[in-house]
């Protein structure tokens, strides 16, 4: 008998490599699980939050005022505002977009700006009894693509005036006041006595984006970033084109964070902060989320954060029939690993700091044992101090990700595989007899462990039957396996989280045949 040890699981899931290259700690195959801080750890749940909307929500994003913490979430042809208590029909004139004309938006000087660029961009002072209005200054037969706030100004990207389509141009409203929007005139470049102006960024590939990094602006078209810069009259803004060739697949599809803005490409993962960009994806996941991505409604991804787990969601719709985002592949940049979430009808997400009075699970609803019940008592996931994530999805809900032990209920089923192991001597036949696993969970809680092998690179391995590993009961699970390349899953089904640190395998090497 020979033990061998794998004391690293924590490298994070690596889908695009061959198995037999893989290092130390890294898995092959995994589904809700994060990796870090030495243990590969399930995800927690999604719960429904807020009054269930009325409408499909496709767009959501945090706001606040002096006296209030709401989320906005609009549909088709309805918005809503939420405090945590109330929920608000705040539309005004009802919009006329479709489901792919994407809104954009933001707070500037503490008004909030929704544009779906079939309509006149509107703003929101925060007064739940006033609904949204008209854009003050601009001009009624003006359209733009994107609406977003940086610094005092406005920036729109992709301009229509009167049905004539420009689109490489930036525009940009004069400085506003603090508490301020928009005034008459405030959008007319060609007066010289205030600040507004617009800007033709040239090239074959079209604007798509742009989000803040520090004091610049960055502007994304569809294979070239572009800095925006204050400068002072008489331009206001200067315009540098970034080095590479890298833009951004659809309108949402970056975020900030503290290394920098990381950005879902046409064809990468990739970071950077105004001075080059690095792929974090190549030889790790990009072929998954690439090779997978919906080629008829990939527009409908974007990239979002989970800031209390120092993660980015890559959030995309997976498989050609998926219509809306079915998956996540999460990026940890502290931990630099990878890993997938599976997501349930999501249309959009967004980060921030909310009102809302989660309810814990009274005593007499509990369907478990005191011992056996996951979290702890008088405990709640939730707080208002903490950024959250939260998502929109099509059932509908307003949902916080990363909370609780189910999926709206549904139970959650984590996996981890790594096949292709050759233990350094990929020539020889090994015999595998029994994994020796170090797991955390509730006790009484359940794993189910798989052994496999296979003589052959690259050929799936013939898996043994499951076996049921008891947490704080079992020390070992027999089972058997041969083969050149060994394999060992990992599957859980339930309500409680659970996590593993490290396993052994007892392994026998039994020559080259």
């Amino acid at each position: 008998m020979s033990i061998v040890k794998f004391p690293n699981v924590a490298g994070g899931l690596n889908t695009d490599l061959s198995p037999e290259e893989l290092g130390p700690g890294f898995w092959s195959s995994s589904q809700n699980m994060r990796f870090g801080d030495g243990y590969a750890s399930r995800m927690r749940g999604t719960t429904a939050a807020f009054t269930t909307p009325a409408i499909t929500p496709y767009y959501l994003i945090s706001y606040a005022t002096p006296s209030a913490k709401f989320i906005v979430y609009a549909g088709l042809i309805t918005i809503y505002c939420d405090d945590g208590t109330t929920r608000t029909a705040i539309t005004g004139t009802a919009p006329t977009g479709a489901i792919d004309d994407r809104w954009t938006g933001g707070a500037v000087n503490g008004v909030l700006v929704l544009n779906n660029y079939i309509d006149v961009p509107r703003y929101w002072a925060g007064v739940p009894a006033t609904p949204f209005a008209a854009l003050p200054g601009w001009n009624s037969a003006w359209r733009c693509k994107v609406m977003r706030p940086f610094k005092n100004y406005l920036v729109a990207l992709d301009i229509t005036k009167s049905g004539t389509r420009t689109p490489h141009t930036v525009k940009w409203s004069n400085t506003l006041a603090p508490g301020a929007i928009t005034g008459s005139g405030d959008w007319d470049h060609t007066d010289p006595a205030i600040d507004a102006g617009e800007q033709d960024i040239m090239g074959e590939d079209l604007l798509v984006d742009c989000l803040p990094l520090g004091d610049v602006n960055i502007i994304y078209k569809e294979r070239s970033m572009w800095a925006m810069s204050l400068c002072g009259a008489p331009y206001i803004f200067r315009f540098q084109k970034l080095p590479g060739e890298y833009g951004m697949l659809a309108r949402g599809c970056a975020e900030n964070t503290p290394l920098g803005h990381v950005v879902m490409t046409s064809g990468d993962i990739i970071i950077h902060s105004g001075q080059g960009c690095t792929s974090i994806a190549n030889a790790v996941i990009r072929n998954y989320i690439f090779s997978n991505i919906s080629q008829t409604y990939y527009q409908r991804s974007f990239v979002t954060s989970n800031p209390g787990r120092n993660e980015v969601w890559i959030c995309f719709p997976f498989g050609s029939e998926a219509s809306t985002c079915n998956r996540a592949a999460v990026w940890n940049w502290v931990d630099k690993t990878w890993a997938i979430r599976t997501l349930t009808n999501v249309t959009y997400g967004t980060t921030g700091k909310v009102n809302y009075s989660a309810s814990g699970i009274n005593w007499s609803d509990a369907s478990t044992t005191w011992e056996t019940q996951p979290g702890n008592w008088n405990d709640y996931d939730y707080s208002p101090a903490e950024s959250r994530l939260m998502l929109c999805h099509t059932n509908p809900y307003i949902s916080l990700a990363d909370v609780g032990p189910t999926d709206f209920g549904s139970v959650i089923t984590s996996t981890l595989e790594r096949t292709g192991m050759h233990i350094d001597n990929p020539q020889g036949v090994k015999v595998c007899k029994a994994v020796y696993p170090r797991i955390d969970g509730t006790t009484g809680q359940t794993v189910q462990i798989e052994i496999g092998g296979s003589m052959t690179a690259n050929v799936a391995p013939t898996w043994s039957a499951p076996v049921t590993f008891t947490i704080g009961t079992d020390q070992k699970i027999d089972a058997f396996a041969a083969g050149r390349y060994l394999s060992v899953r990992f599957t859980h089904t339930g309500y409680s989280p659970w996590r593993i640190r490290s396993f052994d395998m007892d392994v026998k090497e039994q020559g080259k045949f």
